[in-house]
């Protein structure tokens, strides 16, 4: 019983923290700092009961602190959401909690066998704009990672493929000088990554191309092609031809870098894995998580050889091949 207590219980505190984020009590204390119960109430209009429980229950939590009936981020929190970080950082929690109430939905999609889509709203715009922020959030993050395992001297055209606001490819070209990108996307994305594009110092070795890579044609004469958590988007019959379309616009020798999430062989963990592929499933009509060797046989089939991979921080696979 002590493992369906501690598994079923932790939707509790997600829920806590991304109400924090969805209701603007984390926006309240990085713009205004330490506030009382009271004042904060009366900015919120909220009833006092419930304010307090909550802001005692973020208290508990360690991402807020109390002294003298006073409350302001905690030491930790306040680190990371800084004036200059919380942007982001926001629209990725908000973006979880938009997961979260897909996630509810996960019985009727079983069901059904098709993802969870909410009324056509007028907030699609505002929902793409919160994932691809999200996306840049997390870019951030692992942006360091990728530049220490991925080796792309001596190569001068990257194919950044579904690379969102393009942080990952701005990187690559500010520590490889005689590089230049092209980010692949979809039109609604290209405005906002044009955003992250302005301030960057490497913007004229940039470019964007918006369309459906499923079907558009996605240029030629690339040394390296980047699919950084792109493959589990699709199934693998559309992982096959997707591939096939980047071994095409691939010169030969060029490079094809793989960053994804990873099942063991079997597909039982690791967890982190597991729980993205029911994403997936939430999510997307065909989308999975995949072994190590499934991807290894798609780009062998493809025509790639000298496969090699590694495991990154967090369980995701890092996996390289060469047309």
């Amino acid at each position: 019983m002590d493992k369906f207590l501690s598994d079923v219980y932790q939707y509790r505190q997600a829920v806590i923290v991304l109400a924090a984020a969805k209701t603007g009590i984390f926006d309240y204390f990085v713009e205004n700092g330490e506030k009382s119960l009271e004042e904060m109430t009366q900015f919120f209009s909220w009833d006092q009961r419930g304010t307090e429980i909550m802001l005692n229950a973020l208290c508990a939590l360690g991402y807020l602190a109390k002294k003298n009936e006073h409350y302001h981020l905690s030491d930790a929190v306040n680190k990371t959401l800084n004036q200059h970080d919380f942007p982001l950082a926001k629209e990725w929690l908000l973006h979880e909690w938009r997961l979260l109430n897909r996630w509810i939905h996960l019985p009727e999609v079983l069901e059904s066998g098709t993802p969870y889509r909410e009324p056509e709203k007028k907030t699609v715009h505002r929902n793409h704009r919160n994932f691809i922020y999200s996306m840049a959030h997390r870019e951030q993050e692992n942006t360091l990672v990728l530049l220490e395992n991925i080796d792309l001297s001596g190569h001068k055209k990257l194919l950044d493929l579904g690379g969102g606001p393009g942080l990952f490819a701005i990187a690559f070209l500010e520590k490889y000088p005689l590089l230049s990108a092209t980010v692949f996307d979809t039109p609604e994305t290209e405005i906002l990554a044009r955003e992250f594009f302005q301030n960057s110092a490497v913007r004229n070795r940039l470019q964007f191309i918006a369309g459906d890579f499923r079907t558009a044609e996605l240029g030629k004469s690339y040394d390296v092609a980047l699919l950084s958590s792109i493959l589990h988007i699709y199934s693998p019959e559309e992982n096959k031809k997707l591939l096939q379309k980047v071994y095409d616009a691939l010169l030969p020798g060029g490079k094809i870098v793989i960053r994804d999430f990873l099942l063991n062989p079997d597909k039982v963990g690791p967890i982190i894995g597991n729980l993205f592929a029911v994403n997936m499933l939430v999510n997307t009509d065909n989308g999975n998580a995949y072994t190590y060797r499934e991807m290894k046989n798609w780009l062998i089939k493809t025509g790639f050889s000298h496969i090699k991979r590694k495991i990154l921080k967090g369980r995701m696979l890092l996996l390289e091949g060469v047309k």
